[in-house]
């Protein structure tokens, strides 16, 4: 005897017999079974199953099983297990309300096994991130597309069955409504192809410091996908910049800079032009003391001993600058900084006249490339070049405050 003949037995001796509410009471009793055998699979997946393969992955020496299966994964597993158990529970079944509950429930097995597949392809995602290559050649955008095809099959196969037409009939329509297609996944398809070119060319990479002025996004990349580039900025806001605008506008990646051996600092202070002049003989004498210019003057006034023994006019005679020496003095002291990456350009150099004095420049390379350490570096180096300044005699361009106004007026 069926559950049907029960319940209609029973409406019978309560005396309220009626074939709609006894399809009614039938189609909730097979609902209540359904939950209950759902319920108890899932239990036994998630507590069981999970717990058991959960402690093997961890004894085992490699890693990527670990990776692979987490709780996610098994309780997508559940999920999947259980509506292929109450179908082959119910398959004899003969009611004519029925068809349609197994039609939900291969709906339900293949969005099951859509998720199954998800988790799976997360799984491979985040085994190829825990190696070193993950960093320049990222496979979260091929992941993606992989599983926009399976949504697409998934969507097509839930359809098919819930109107009875073979999918393949279904795929023969879409060539009507590809042009509204193209336009739903155009940011998709835009993405994909610029995530191509981005890993390809090694444009950017997952760790880069890229500036991109026109997205307000300064800062580490954290994340390449599908369909954006996330930038974790300096101030920790996070920059979400769409994929294909990094192909499509520039932006500057200091990668090269990180790369390389050194940082460069290009800074320059404004000399006051009304302080620059030739040094006297005394001022030779107290500046031959600094072990950093000994030799220099040394070897530049006898040259200029010997090219003036020949000159008589004044006018036409040679003598050393005290801007001209403090920037010997300046290259000599950053060729002495351990701080300095000497193999790479380093100089002190004259720039325009401006109104606001004469630009001295400070080009090199920090061998300390950490923003922190970088800045301290550049500092010292200034706080360096404003004290000694005054020993020759030089002095940086401001504009008079008010006290000095007032004193020369």
């Amino acid at each position: 005897m069926t559950i049907e003949n029960y319940i209609q037995a029973g409406l019978q001796h309560l005396g309220i017999y009626s074939e709609s509410i006894s399809d009614i009471i039938y189609f909730m009793a097979l609902l209540v079974i359904i939950g209950i055998i759902n319920w108890i699979i899932h239990v036994l997946t998630r507590q069981w199953l999970a717990r058991i393969v959960l402690k093997l992955t961890k004894r085992t020496a490699t890693n990527w099983d670990d990776l692979m299966l987490d709780q996610r994964f098994f309780n997508r597993l559940g999920l999947l297990i259980a509506p292929i158990v109450i179908q082959i529970v119910f398959k004899e079944f003969e009611w004519t309300q029925f068809a349609f509950l197994m039609k939900l429930i291969n709906v339900w097995i293949t969005l099951s096994f859509l998720l199954i597949v998800s988790s799976i392809l997360d799984g491979i995602n985040r085994i190829y991130d825990s190696y070193p290559m993950a960093k320049d050649r990222p496979i979260k955008v091929f992941i993606q597309v992989i599983k926009i095809f399976f949504y697409c099959a998934a969507t097509i196969i839930v359809i098919s069955i819930l109107i009875d037409k073979d999918p393949v009939a279904l795929l023969a329509g879409l060539g009507a409504i590809s042009a509204v297609l193209m336009l739903v996944f155009k940011d998709s398809i835009l993405g994909f192809v610029a995530g191509i070119q981005l890993i390809s060319n090694r444009m950017v990479n997952i760790g880069d410091w890229i500036v991109m002025p026109s997205s307000n996004a300064d800062g580490d990349v954290i994340e390449i996908n599908l369909t954006t580039v996330k930038v974790q900025n300096w101030d920790k806001t996070i920059s979400t910049i769409p994929t294909y605008k990094l192909v499509s506008e520039s932006f500057t990646n200091w990668r090269g800079m990180q790369e390389s051996g050194g940082r460069r600092i290009k800074r320059s202070v404004n000399i006051d032009i009304y302080s620059v002049h030739y040094l006297t003989n005394e001022d030779l004498e107290n500046l031959k003391q600094s072990a950093l210019l000994k030799s220099y003057i040394e070897g530049k006034m006898k040259e200029l001993n010997e090219y003036n023994a020949s000159v008589e006019n004044p006018l036409d005679k040679r003598r050393l600058t005290n801007i001209g020496t403090f920037r010997e003095y300046m290259e000599a002291w950053l060729a002495a900084n351990p701080n300095i990456n000497l193999d790479m350009t380093h100089m002190v150099r004259q720039l325009q006249p401006t109104p606001t004095g004469i630009p001295l420049e400070i080009y090199c390379f920090s061998a300390q490339k950490q923003w922190v350490i970088y800045e301290r570096v550049q500092a010292d180096i200034f706080d360096h070049l404003f004290a000694i300044l005054p020993l020759f005699k030089l002095k940086v361009f401001q504009y008079p405050t008010n006290m000095e106004w007032m004193q020369e007026n």
